[in-house]
Order: structure tokens, then sequence, then C-alpha cells
């Protein structure tokens, strides 16, 4: 690598990973706090265990019908203004959730935030391919979505802390757990408009040289993308695209209802859990997903493979939630909820490194919101499953079986991914 590229990237990274870094666990902890809620909340305001599963899924109906609308907004209006909007709109409606009186109003609040929130996360990855040339992208990637692990690091014993702890003003800990957890994400909002640079040409803080070597490179990985002149609506039909699209929808069915029912699921692990127990639990797999999280992207980036990295934490995943399922010990539990976490780290570098080695411009921020937007499906439907499974006969036990099922059709769709594996270092996989 050149002293102009060396010199170009450093800086690229030190600008951009990590303040996007600060935004995705704020977001992260954002989305998932009902989870922590509702070890006091359901029982508040007396929601059923189905309830909770519909309640659950109500976020992804309106995330997945704005996903792509927004991320097609961001590419023409400009990254500042946009992602400023979507933080600043979802921090109002986390925090509002303070005033809920029942099942009512917090479905509406979760079905407004899938709203509001639409088009962050792709957002932020397509935002990627206007700085990052596609050998750098996994890793880069990975480092942003090491935010995902550290959010339990970080969110649960302050979610956990707050409901055991903060009762101000005469009011539960999980109504304030929402302002506490809302707030922040208006501020970086406000932050976000002033401080992120939409494009290259636009970075004041590089060198008219580092300018020129980095577009010079990012234009001829355009170039050498198969499907470079694929319209945004060529993109809907694209096949690959879709396949992606499958993998993700059952892999989020899996680790979106992780997000939302583990707290809950830890709980039943002993009867003499606290709260606190439980955040403490809850960041276990966190630290061990943002030690793996990197080191398995930059060994998929060095190795220009990219199939098998996404596949086998899969199959990590399914082992860490069957070892939850029929151990009878608890420690031996936990170190299945630690395997399955550190599984969901691994998996994202390498997959979201994919779609930007085939599609471009306007087509690459199409594809990536129709992918991440299929997080809506598995989610939708993944929640409402496991909260009728939790309330039958079944328990925790139909609950994990159903999640290790999810599990193992992602690795088995996966493997039949057609990639073609490039071995210059001037390219990635396609």
């Amino acid at each position: 690598m050149s002293d102009i590229a060396k010199q170009t990237l450093t800086k690229v990274k030190y600008k951009i990973l990590p303040f996007a870094f600060i935004l995705y666990i704020v977001n992260i902890i954002d989305r998932v706090n009902l989870g922590f809620a509702a070890l006091e909340m359901n029982k508040a305001l007396h929601i059923s265990s189905a309830a909770y599963g519909s309640l659950s899924a109500a976020y992804f109906i309106t995330f997945l019908i704005f996903e792509v609308p927004s991320n097609i907004l961001l590419h023409r209006i400009g990254t500042n203004k946009w992602i400023a909007r979507i933080m600043v709109t979802w921090g109002m409606i986390t925090s509002l959730t303070f005033f809920a009186q029942n099942f009512t109003h917090v479905y509406l609040l979760r079905f407004l935030l899938g709203m509001a929130e639409a088009g962050f996360f792709p957002g932020i990855i397509y935002y990627f391919t206007y700085w990052f040339p596609a050998k750098e992208r996994a890793w880069a990637t990975s480092l942003f979505m090491v935010a995902s692990p550290i959010s339990n690091i970080v969110g649960a014993p302050l979610a956990t802390y707050v409901l055991d702890h903060i009762h101000w003003l005469g009011y539960a800990g999980w109504r304030w757990l929402f302002v506490i957890e809302g707030i922040p994400a208006v501020l970086l909002g406000v932050v976000t408009y002033f401080y992120m640079t939409n494009k290259p040409e636009d970075a004041k803080w590089l060198t008219s040289d580092e300018k020129k070597w980095l577009t010079q490179t990012l234009q001829a990985e355009q170039h050498q993308n198969r499907v470079q002149s694929y319209s945004a609506a060529k993109v809907f039909v694209h096949f690959r695209v879709w396949h992606l699209v499958v993998i993700h929808i059952t892999i989020q069915m899996m680790f979106q209802s992780v997000s939302f029912w583990m707290p809950t699921l830890v709980k039943e692990f002993s009867t003499t859990f606290s709260n606190t127990d439980i955040g403490f639990i809850m960041m276990l797999p966190g630290i061990a997903g943002a030690i793996a999280m990197p080191l398995w992207a930059l060994h998929s980036d060095r190795t220009r493979e990219r199939k098998y990295h996404i596949a086998i934490p899969m199959l990590v995943s399914a082992a860490g939630l069957a070892l939850a399922g029929t151990s009878s010990s608890v420690a031996v539990k936990i170190l299945g909820v630690v395997l399955n976490g550190m599984g969901n780290a691994c998996f994202y570098g390498p997959f979201w490194s994919v779609p930007a080695t085939f599609l471009t411009t306007e087509g690459a921020a199409v594809g990536v919101a129709i992918i991440n937007s299929s997080s809506s499906i598995g989610g939708f439907f993944g929640n409402k499953l496991v909260g009728i499974i939790n309330g039958s006969s079944l328990g925790i036990n139909g609950v994990l079986g159903f999640l290790i099922a999810c599990s193992l059709a992602a690795f088995l769709l996966t493997l039949l991914l057609k990639l073609n594996e490039r071995k210059s270092t001037n390219t990635t996989n396609e």
C-alpha cells in the first residue's frame, strides 16, 4: 500500500468510524431497551407473553415499509441531514414511552419508532461505500458493528440498574429507562448534522492529493463491478440481492428475537437472579462478541473469503442456544448465551461486505436497504412466534429449539450462496 493510501485511510478511519460507532451504540440501546423494560413493564401494564410478542413485532412493520424510501432520501438529501433527522425523531419517540399507560400506548409508540428509525443502519453501511475501498470494508463494517455487542456491555447493566434504583418523582424505573436512553439520541442527532462529511470531495480534513486518491480508487472499483449499470429498479429483481434477503430474514428471526427476549429467558435460568444479575450476565456475550467480531472480519478480508465466514458463526450461535436449552448447569447455560452472542456478532462484518461488491451508487443504497429491511420481516415473525411458543406448553425449550432451527437454516442458505472468490489484491469477493 502506498504512503498516500495509508495516510488517507488512517484519516478516514479515525474521522468516520469512532463517531459512527457511538451512534450505533445509542441506536442498539434504544432499540432493545424494551427487552429490559419488559422485566417490570409487562407486569405493570398487564402485558401477556403473546401480547409482548406482538409489541416487539410492532416496530418492524413501519421499519419494513420506510427502510428503502429512507435510504433513497439519504442518497439524495445527504447523510448528515438525514441521519440527524432519524436520530432526533427516534430519541423523542423513545422518551415519550415514559407516559405509556397501557399496551396500546406502547404498541403505537413502537410502531412510530420503526418509522422514525428506518434507514439508519443501511444508511451508515451505504455511507461507508463513499469512504472505504472494498478490501477495507468488511473490517471497517465489523469495527462499526462491534457497537452491537458493546451496547450490551454498556446497556445491559445500565438498564437493569435504572430498573432497580431509579424511581424519581415516584415513577417506576422502566419509565425512566426510556427517557435516560432516548435523550442522547436527540443530542447526538444535532451533533451529526454538523460533524458528518457527506463525501470525500467535501472533506476539509483531507488534502487535495488524499481526496484525489480516494475518489479515483472508489471510482475504479465501481467500474470493476459487473452490475455497475444496474438501476435502482433493476436491483429489485437481482437474484443475489434476494438470496441475501432470505439469509438475512432467517438470521434476523433468531437475532432480533434474542435481542428482545434474552433477558426474560435468562431470568428463567435461576429463581435467584435479580434484574441487576441479569444485566451483568447480558454483558458477557457483548464482551465475547466485541473481541471476536473484528478478528473474524479481518481474517475474512485477508483471506478474501466471505461465504464460510458468514456461515460458520451461525453454527456457533446454534451450538450456544443448544447449550442454553439442554444443560442442567446454570454456568453452562450462561456459556451458551455467550457463544450465541459471539456467533451473532461475527456474522455481520463478512455479510455486509458482500452487497457493495456487486452494487454501486444508488443501486447500492437501494440494495443495502432492501436487504436490511428484511430484518423487519424476520423480527416481526420471529418475535410473534417466540411470544406464542413461550406462552405455550413448550415454554423456554420450545423457544430455544425454534431459534436453533433459524440459525441452522441461515447456515444452509449461506452455503448455497454463489460468490466468485478473487485472488487479486485489488478486488474482493463477488
